[in-house]
């Protein structure tokens, strides 16, 4: 008979450990303000785009009981689930289908763009017409870089003049570079000290800073949290958007990272570590990417 990954919503956590058949989450809801005035959510979506946001939602759901995640790795709702924000209301409507599927739809969803259009709007987030603008200037840059190096050699110029080019194209290639990161200052200040605060028993801000398949010291985060090897295999990787924290980049940027995947659990799904589920239900596993 499969068990399900849930939460007691208003449950106190165990210091001892989560019990059989609920994880012992800490009291930071993704819903909530911290200092940074952003949720865990938005800043979910700072580090990794929306389906890292998406994520934060549907943990944040389980820690509240309104949703649980079997061993197959399918969610449903428990009761008449009741949603913290748009993202989670998201999540609801998008309920008995595989956790990689509702997350991957929720990352694509019209309340993930509205949520990066706060994050512009609240000067987190860089606007996309402006890096496109910025990303055009850098291409000009070193392509007149270029075409003055082969003048310089096509017309026998000093050698000074070709190193001068080389020299200066590569100096504003290089602001160019900074001006165009998808994130702003503030922005990334937020992903800084989330990296501070996403340690045990913080999960959701766990989750929002290195993803359900990172890994948060020993154990990866889904095993953390005592989701099965089988949910985890249904996840697709997410890496950071550049600008956030120099990690890796997801290609199209903050916003791009909604459907694609680097292949499904590929860091997770093989390795089940003291995430299995017996009894009654989850342990919640130790550790603290």
């Amino acid at each position: 008979m499969a068990t399900s990954w849930t939460a007691s919503a208003g449950s106190t956590p165990d210091p001892g450990g989560p019990g059989p058949g609920q994880v012992g989450w800490g009291a930071v809801q993704a819903g909530s303000v911290d200092r940074t005035g952003l949720t865990l959510e938005e800043q979910g979506f700072l580090v990794a785009g929306p389906g890292r946001a998406a994520e934060v939602a549907v943990v944040a759901l389980v820690e509240a009981g309104a949703v649980r995640i079997s061993r197959e790795g399918k969610v449903s709702a428990i009761g008449r689930p009741r949603a913290a924000s748009p993202l989670q209301d998201c999540v609801l409507r998008k309920l008995s289908r595989p956790l990689g599927d509702v997350i991957a739809s929720t990352a694509s969803s019209g309340e993930a763009g509205a949520l990066r259009q706060h994050l512009v709007e609240r000067g987190f987030v860089v606007p996309a017409g402006r890096r496109r603008v910025v990303r055009g200037l850098r291409y000009a840059v070193v392509a007149a870089a270029v075409a003055l190096v082969i003048i310089t050699m096509a017309l026998e110029l000093p050698f000074a003049v070709a190193a001068a080019a080389v020299v200066g194209g590569v100096l504003l290639s290089v602001l160019l570079g900074r001006l165009g990161r998808q994130l702003t200052g503030a922005g990334r200040a937020v992903v800084r000290r989330l990296d501070r605060i996403a340690v045990s028993p913080n999960r959701i801000a766990l989750v929002a800073y290195y993803g359900l398949l990172g890994k948060g010291g020993r154990h990866h985060v889904w095993e953390t949290l005592g989701l099965s090897p089988a949910a985890s295999a249904t996840l697709r990787r997410r890496d950071r958007v550049r600008g956030s924290s120099g990690g890796a980049s997801c290609g199209g940027g903050c916003g791009s990272c909604a459907g694609s995947g680097c292949g499904s659990g590929s860091s997770g799904g093989s390795d089940s570590g003291g995430s299995s589920c017996g009894g009654g239900g989850c342990g919640g596993g130790g550790g603290g990417d």
